[in-house]
Parts: C-alpha cells; sequence; structure tokens
C-alpha cells in the first residue's frame, strides 16, 4: 500500500531521504559503484563524486523553470542563461572544487524566438568561460510549456586537498557566512557571483569541518549541514543581525515582514555556509570577510540565542523543491 501524501511526507528532505533508500543497493548484492573505489561523497551533498584515484570527478546538475526560477516576461534570456550556470558554479565553491565543463539541456517554449534561445545559451557559456567552465555539449527540444533549462557541470578538487562534504560539523565549531544574507528576490538571485575562489582560499588556509551553499534558505540550508553532521546550532542573534543584506531591510519596507526573516529564509543568496573549528585563525578569517554568525552544539535543534543568553527554536523551512 502506498503511503498516503501528508503534509509530513511531501517536503524535499524526506523525498531525498527515501531517494538514498530507493538508490541503495539490494541485500547480498554488491553496489556497481563499488567498482569505481571508495565514494569520498555520500549521497545527498551538493555534488556526487566519480573516482578514479585520489582526484574524483565531480558532477552536478540543476534545473531552472519559467514561472518558478525565474519570470521570462521580466527578467532577459541572457541573464536566465547565466543565472543557469551560476547555480551550478556555487555547488562546486560549496565543496571548494575546480569546475571543468558543462552540459546543457534546454527544452524551449515554443514562443521563443532564435535570438532569445541563443541569448540563453549565451549567458550560461559566458559565465562558464568566466571559471574555466565552457559548454561543451548537450540537447535542445521545444514544446507549448515554458521553457525549462537544466546544466550539469563537471569539476575536480585541487590537487592537494579532498571536496569539503556537508557531514563534517562537530560541536565548538564556529559558522560562518561569506557575506550578508536575504531579500536575493529584488535582484541577486540573477547576479550573484559564484563563490568559487572565496571557497578555495578557504579550503586551502582555514580547513573547514563543512561548507554549503545558500539556495534554499539559511536555516534551512545550515540545517542540511546540522543534520547530515549529527549535530544542533545555535545562531547569536548579534551577529545574526549583521549579516542581514540590505536588500533585506528594503524588502521588509514593502512587506513588513522582519528583515531577519528574510535573512533566514528566502534563499538564492548563494553564500556559503562555512564549518570552521574553534580555533581557526582570525586573520585569514578577517582577510576573507567571513561574518560570524553562530556555533555548532551537541542537541540536534536550532535555535536563536539572544544577548542575555535566552535560547528560542528557530523553524527549519525555507524553499522546498518538492511540495
Amino acid at each position: 500500500m502506498n503511503d498516503p501524501i501528508t503534509p509530513g511526507h511531501r517536503g524535499e528532505l524526506e523525498f531525498i531521504r527515501r531517494l538514498r533508500t530507493l538508490l541503495a543497493p539490494a541485500p547480498g548484492r554488491a553496489d556497481p559503484a563499488d567498482a569505481l573505489g571508495p565514494m569520498p561523497v555520500p549521497f545527498g551533498d551538493d555534488m556526487v563524486a566519480l573516482p578514479p584515484g585520489d582526484r574524483p570527478l565531480l558532477w552536478t546538475v540543476d534545473m531552472l523553470m519559467d514561472g518558478v526560477d525565474f519570470d521570462s516576461a521580466v527578467h532577459a534570456w541572457h541573464a536566465i542563461g547565466r543565472k543557469a550556470m551560476a547555480v551550478n558554479l556555487s555547488d562546486c565553491a560549496a565543496m571548494a572544487v575546480l569546475p571543468l565543463a558543462a552540459l546543457c539541456a534546454v527544452s524551449l517554449s515554443n514562443t521563443l524566438t532564435m535570438d532569445n534561445a541563443l541569448d540563453l545559451v549565451r549567458g550560461a557559456h559566458e559565465c562558464g568561460q568566466r571559471y574555466g567552465c565552457p559548454i561543451t555539449g548537450g540537447d535542445t527540444n521545444s514544446w507549448d510549456h515554458p521553457t525549462v533549462v537544466s546544466l550539469s557541470v563537471a569539476a575536480r578538487p585541487p590537487h592537494d586537498r579532498q571536496p569539503v562534504r556537508r557531514d563534517g560539523a562537530r560541536p565548538g565549531d564556529r559558522i560562518w557566512l561569506t557575506g550578508p544574507v536575504g531579500g536575493s528576490i529584488l535582484g541577486r538571485h540573477l547576479t550573484f557571483e559564484p563563490r568559487i575562489e572565496t571557497a578555495l582560499a578557504i579550503s586551502r588556509d582555514l580547513r573547514p569541518h563543512a561548507m554549503i551553499d545558500i539556495s534554499d534558505g539559511l536555516a534551512l540550508d545550515l540545517w542540511r549541514i546540522l543534520d547530515s553532521s549529527g549535530c544542533g546550532g545555535v545562531l547569536h542573534e548579534p551577529t545574526l543581525d549583521h549579516a542581514v543584506h540590505p536588500d533585506a531591510f528594503r524588502l521588509s519596507q514593502q512587506d513588513h515582514r522582519p528583515a531577519v526573516e528574510h535573512a533566514l529564509y528566502d534563499g538564492e543568496d548563494f553564500e556559503l555556509i562555512v564549518v570552521l573549528p574553534p580555533d581557526a585563525p582570525a586573520p585569514a578569517c578577517e582577510r576573507l570577510k567571513l561574518l560570524p554568525i553562530g556555533q555548532v552544539i551537541d542537541e540536534p535543534t536550532l535555535a536563536l540565542e539572544t544577548p542575555a543568553g535566552q535560547r528560542r527554536p528557530l523553524p527549519v523551512r525555507g524553499w522546498e523543491h518538492f511540495r
């Protein structure tokens, strides 16, 4: 009997949990991936790794849909294509790896002109080339529905380092951001720069325990780190307030929601959440302009701590891809 579709079963986190079970090898049967050697990245992280040797090839894929991730009635096709590439490059930043090449698959609305379609791909290709990741192939189709664009990016870690996973946080670690968050819907979700160079410097100089990019919201993406690491986290109210982007305050004036709520839950900031050991060198953190926001704790919860030391639970929510 199939499980009923209730609110507790519909979320993306639950869907991924079930996929992990579904795609696991059957008892008593070898996993075909074993022939490639031990996997350095577990299922559900920002990228999947396929060895050979000590420098695995990593892959990521993102799909953007008209009316969900962009609005073709408002946004230029070049900017849409740029975003389609940039969100994949942000996954590379989340694991501190070097992008190599991309594949692009598009299902174009029949309302698009040839120039529209070329602008879409041109925007993606030019963004990729800036980071050494040209489009090298793909597939095209068309239909009587809104446009869908999907890019896949291959990457490798630097010679002397492994990919930074999201499951290495430890109690006592400190939580940092690479930049302020909130209010990206005012335009930054199309114009952000993937934090690849910053991520490589963090990996080299600070040896982070975990990282993730903020695509679905600070609270939800931080929880992905904490949950996969078997830990919890506390965000400190004063430092979190300093990590709220000016766009969040502008958006707050329009919808009257607190700016800090936009920082926690809006998503599509594509800054990195960085988990560092408590003795991470302060000069390097300052040089990389990292913003401290909290620390990792034993209890499996997410909370906000006031200057007086009082803690209240923070809802774990954000953008859900699967509803």
